[in-house]
């Protein structure tokens, strides 16, 4: 894998809390997702300039939450992730919030994890930019991998993505669009700071947090990656 480009840097050197999206990639406006994820250039400017990113707790990846509406952000897996996949995350949590805009239930559970609209736009954003990167197929396959989903459901969700990225419609997106109950999920809390302190020093626990049902317990140790694979340095929630 070749060097990131500067747009594609995350800013680590900030202190964790509430910070606008550009202060943790400033200079994402340059990025070529940027035009998949809202092709109207004043929309991109004003989602970019209003997105806001809580950098908090001790484990977990990422999520939106929905009320805020902001991106959330393991300050741990901020520290310590590995450069493109928190980059491709951020893109992919910078999708739910435009999805959220439009009115999309980003937890919608009448739709699996890898059959949701919402998570196969955001996706596809994030395999579209990392092949532009250099991610190879295997590359991919990695990055989509994640411990709720089964290798079969992972090729699904690649299907969905692929397809998306031919031109072809989002899966479910009619239903998605109309009666989204707009469900709410928060899967970890941001710690009060002198808990924070405290979790910095003694490290991640319970990283698998889950965000919906079948994720709510820890996974299946045969689907959790191998220490040192660098996989287990990443993730995502909706």
């Amino acid at each position: 894998m070749r060097a990131l480009p500067r747009y594609a840097r995350v800013e680590r050197t900030l202190k964790a809390g509430d910070r606008r999206f550009l202060d943790l990639l400033p200079g994402v406006a340059r990025s070529p997702a940027l035009a998949r994820i809202a092709p109207d250039r004043e929309r991109r400017k004003r989602l970019l300039e209003e997105a806001r990113v809580l950098i908090c707790g001790h484990r977990g990846y990422a999520f939106v939450d929905v009320e805020a509406p902001a991106i959330v952000l393991s300050e741990w897996y901020w520290r310590t992730g590995e450069p493109l996949d928190l980059y491709l995350d951020l893109l992919h949590e910078l999708t739910h919030l435009r999805q959220r805009e439009e009115g999309f239930d980003l937890w919608d559970e009448r739709f699996s994890y890898v059959d949701r609209p919402t998570e196969v736009e955001a996706y596809a954003v994030a395999v579209e930019e990392g092949r532009r990167l250099g991610m190879t197929e295997e590359d991919v396959l990695g990055h989509l991998t994640n411990p709720w989903m089964s290798q079969a459901e992972v090729r699904r969700l690649l299907r969905h993505v692929d397809a998306f990225l031919g031109g072809g419609p989002l899966p479910n997106l009619a239903k998605a669009k109309n009666g989204a109950p707009f469900l709410v999920r928060h899967p970890w809390r941001c710690p009060r700071r002198e808990e924070s302190d405290a979790a910095r020093q003694a490290g991640p626990r319970g990283v698998w947090t889950g965000r919906h049902r079948q994720a709510r317990t820890r996974p299946n140790p045969e689907l959790v990656p191998k220490v040192g694979s660098g996989r287990e340095r990443r993730g995502r929630f909706p």
